[in-house]
């Protein structure tokens, strides 16, 4: 589960949750969609 706290969902945060494969395997998955993410704004 991932909780986003911005100035939108400052009262009420966007959760984000569904299946995992475990703390570190589904942590790895967010990172890289994070990266992925970032380097299509980049460019």
């Amino acid at each position: 589960m991932i909780v986003f706290t911005t100035e939108r969902y400052k009262e009420r945060p966007l959760v984000v949750r569904g299946p995992g494969a475990g703390a570190a395997v589904t942590a790895a998955g967010v990172f890289a969609e994070v990266v992925r993410i970032g380097s299509y704004l980049g460019n």
